[in-house]
């Protein structure tokens, strides 16, 4: 299977041929790729935003190196703005984007804020393309949004395989009240339902909660009825959340729950650093043996993505999540369309060329094909887990679930935990 790395290289060869070779030394660009970049630098999408930057500038840096490199007359501009994790900053801040020529918006992070976004692109003919706005309620065929990473209609799917793996009869959710999460939950719960599992409980938070009293007191006593039914260690907790889930895990820690109880998560809590850094929640996560899953790594794009996660880890400190590295994939896409199609082509004309681009493009998230609702069509989930290792909380792969073939897969852990 080809890389991203050869099919750039094949694409960028047949430009040369077609534009007739190097340009003059010292020629302005004729062509300008003008891309813009939608983060949450502040709030709900702070990790993300630094992660996907990191990403972002090396994508930036290697298609202007190799376009220098071989003389193609063009040059990548990228334009981020922070939407600080908010619906109205960011409208406000793709119209900005919008009035500096940008025809591609990469982001942004949150599925409320992708739905404000899209009136706007729907309207002005703006292709929008997130690396991570996943809710199912995003899925709608021939709108001008674009999703690197698949509708929850998937996660739903893989947590729902878990669960039964699990032996797990009821659930109780603990939900954070936003567009994502009421999408999952529903999603979710219908699957779990009809596989004859019991939700018992629902307990919904706003953003930015500090007292988890009164949703505790629910979650013990939906324990209590779980027990009572289906017997020990039959009842979980499923918490849909960022990472301010963080606070309510901690909190429980702290609830003096005596029986065991599993605890999941959910996609935009896997790998926080919120829970990790703090040690009496992750040692809870720990003992509840969490399980997130979350839009998994191909393991045979190894080859691109973890030589992509070392220059990330030299500018950050760590491992980005696969929504950075789609958010990659996105600009090289973009990159590689805008560079095989005339400078100013009808906007119709750009969407089905890039749509086309990404069905055989192949990244370090993968394959990129889209599906009828321009959704991600290939998708694998990675189940996270907390573990203590070298003196300190981390998360570790647990499992690999694949939605072709729906296959579950567990994986050993370095120490403790599963």
């Amino acid at each position: 299977m080809k890389t991203a790395s050869i099919e750039l290289l094949l694409t960028l060869v047949i430009v040369l041929v077609i534009s007739g070779g190097c340009k003059p030394e010292n020629q302005v660009p004729s062509k300008t790729i003008k891309i813009g970049v939608l983060l949450g630098f502040t709030g709900t999408g702070s990790q993300n935003a630094i992660e996907t930057k990191a990403a972002l500038d090396i994508g930036l840096q290697d298609a202007n190196d190799y376009i220098l490199r071989n003389g193609i007359d063009a040059t990548v501009e990228l334009y981020f703005e922070d939407t600080k994790s908010d619906t109205t900053e960011a409208k406000v801040k793709a119209q900005l984007l919008i009035d500096k020529g940008v025809s591609l918006i990469i982001g942004p992070y949150t599925s409320a804020e992708a739905r404000a976004v899209k009136a706007i692109a729907d309207a002005k003919n703006i292709l929008l393309v997130t690396h991570s706005a996943v809710s199912t309620s995003l899925a709608i065929a021939g709108d001008n949004l674009l999703r690197f990473a698949p509708s929850d209609s998937y996660q739903a799917e893989a947590l729902n395989a878990m669960l039964t793996a699990d032996t797990i009869k009821a659930i109780i959710p603990v939900v954070r009240n936003d567009l994502w999460s009421n999408s999952l939950i529903a999603a979710t719960t219908s699957g779990f339902e009809l596989n004859g599992g019991t939700v018992i409980s629902k307990q919904t938070f706003e953003p930015g909660t500090v007292d988890f009293s009164t949703i505790i007191a629910a979650v013990k006593s939906g324990l209590d009825q779980g027990e009572q039914r289906y017997g020990a260690g039959r009842t979980a907790i499923y918490l849909i959340s960022y990472g301010d889930g963080t606070g309510f895990i901690e909190a429980l820690s702290q609830s003096g729950l005596t029986k065991a109880v599993r605890i999941y998560g959910a996609s935009a809590f896997a790998q926080s650093t919120l829970l990790t850094a703090n040690a009496a929640a992750a040692g809870f996560a720990q003992k509840c043996l969490l399980q997130c899953p979350v839009f998994g790594f191909d393991e045979a794009a190894s080859n691109i993505y973890e030589p992509l996660q070392a220059r990330i880890t030299g500018t950050i400190g760590y491992n980005a999540s696969i929504y950075a590295l789609a958010a990659y994939d996105i600009l090289r896409t973009a990159v590689i369309a805008r560079l095989t199609q005339e400078s100013d082509p009808e906007f119709a004309t750009f969407k089905a060329h890039f749509i086309e681009t990404a069905a055989s493009y192949y990244g370090a998230t993968g394959r990129t094909e889209l599906n009828e609702y321009g959704d991600r069509k290939h998708v694998t989930y990675d189940f996270w887990t907390v573990n203590y290792a070298n003196s300190k909380y981390i998360w570790q792969l647990s499992a690999k679930y694949n939605t072709t073939d729906q296959t579950l897969r567990r994986i050993r852990l370095t120490s403790g935990g599963l």
